[in-house]
């Protein structure tokens, strides 16, 4: 559609309105990007004064565009076309009520002129040039049309009484709807009078023969029994209960009482036994924060054991940890005054005892020195260790080289590894 000043009209919301009236068009800023109400108007008026009320848009700004005059009433951005029946018809008179209430009235009410915000619905173009004679009683119509288009009038708006404002309409549309007595359980249900079928009586039958007169019984004769004993109130009412039994024309004499009918045995029903039995005491006793207790027979509760204090565990937890502290203490102090046994001096023993045997000399001693010995022991060649044959004892074990000397033989070496048992033979070479 062709803008309308700074305007772009996006739908046409005008209806069935003939032409040469208010249209009214869905439009936005072209500016801002406000979606705003336009109303193009016949001819140029000026704003309307409205009546503050969050009932009613009021309009925003006029202007002309050409030979179009309009008038801009601006829309929340989530402003929708009223859609719910009910909250039209509360918006709508709540709108109608304060313009007629300002003796202003509108001319135009219909759906386009509805929008739901914010959960409530506004009545806008008010105040503008509609056409027609506009009258609250013509508002009021032109409403009811309105809700008709979006779902029907509310019940409460069916039967307008004469004379009728908007704001009558509104406190009776607010108003409770009357709760009806529900019947009775066993009572008859009420059928109107008009709806009440009237009992016909069926006609006499021409063949119906007049009933012969039933003859009446003979009179009973009961005769009352000797005044004795007033029985107990559980007897009466047994024998209440039973009818008494008289045989018409029975030979009982005037002399005698009735024979008393056997009682017969009443249902026993359930019973909820008694809290407490006649004749058992009732003990009351204090609890130890000063209130009072009722203890029934047999209910007695078990005293309740005395709680120990909160403190006592940690305590207790801690004297365990001190204890074993002591006694680790003790036992450490005990091991280091404890004295070391220090081993007694022993005089080092002669390590190897080794074995020598001398063949081809038979009688010649053989005289054995050291020429060589593992470290750590002496070596003096001129000493004497030994004589062979025989056991010489060497100091340590290792190896050993000794020199070999006799008497008329030549001197050699012989080499031993000590310990060993194997005994060393030294051949002698003359």
């Amino acid at each position: 559609m062709k803008p309308i000043g700074p305007y772009v009209a996006a739908r046409d919301l005008t209806g069935d309105r003939p032409a040469g009236t208010v249209r009214t068009l869905r439009a936005t800023d072209r500016l801002t990007g406000i979606p705003v109400l336009l109303h193009v108007l016949p001819h140029a008026v000026p704003l309307p004064d409205l009546p503050a009320d969050p009932a009613l848009l009021p309009s925003s700004e006029g202007g002309i565009d050409g030979d179009t005059a309009y008038v801009v009433t601006e829309l929340p951005p989530h402003a929708l076309p009223a859609s719910d029946p009910l909250l039209t018809a509360r918006g709508g008179l709540a709108g109608l009520a304060a313009l007629h209430e300002a003796g202003l009235t509108h001319g135009g009410v219909d759906a386009a002129q509805l929008w739901s915000v914010d959960g409530r619905v506004a009545l806008a173009g008010a105040g503008l040039p509609w056409g027609g004679e506009a009258t609250p009683a013509r508002d009021l119509r032109d409403l009811l049309r309105a809700l008709e288009t979006l779902g029907g009038v509310p019940p409460a708006l069916r039967e307008l009484p004469g004379g009728a404002t908007a704001r009558d309409l509104l406190a009776r549309l607010d108003a409770p709807a009357p709760v009806r007595e529900a019947p009775r359980r066993g009572a008859p249900p009420i059928v109107p009078a008009q709806e009440r079928p009237e009992k016909e009586e069926p006609p006499p039958s021409p063949a119906a023969a007049p009933a012969s007169p039933v003859p009446a019984p003979p009179p009973l004769e009961v005769t009352a029994a000797p005044p004795g004993p007033v029985p107990r109130a559980s007897e009466s009412e047994d024998a209440a209960s039973v009818p008494a039994e008289v045989e018409p024309g029975g030979d009982a004499s005037p002399g005698e009482a009735a024979p008393v009918p056997s009682a017969v045995p009443r249902p026993v029903t359930g019973r909820v036994p008694a809290r407490r039995v006649a004749d058992q005491p009732v003990r009351i006793t204090w609890d130890a924060d000063g209130t009072r207790r009722v203890v029934k027979p047999g209910r007695e509760t078990p005293p309740a054991r005395p709680r120990s204090p909160g403190w006592l565990l940690p305590v207790l937890a801690l004297l365990l940890l001190l204890l074993l502290f002591g006694a680790w203490w003790a036992w450490r102090s005990a091991a280091a005054s404890a004295p070391v046994p220090i081993p007694a001096a022993t005089t080092p023993q002669p390590c190897c005892d080794v074995r020598f045997t001398v063949r081809g000399a038979q009688g010649v001693p053989v005289r054995l020195s050291l020429v060589s010995a593992p470290p750590g022991v002496k070596v003096n060649p001129d000493q004497e260790v030994g004589r062979a044959p025989g056991v010489v004892r060497l100091p340590r074990p290792g190896t050993y080289t000794l020199r070999v000397a006799a008497e008329g033989y030549t001197p050699g070496t012989v080499t031993v590894k000590a310990p060993s048992a194997v005994p060393v033979q030294i051949a002698l070479t003359p």
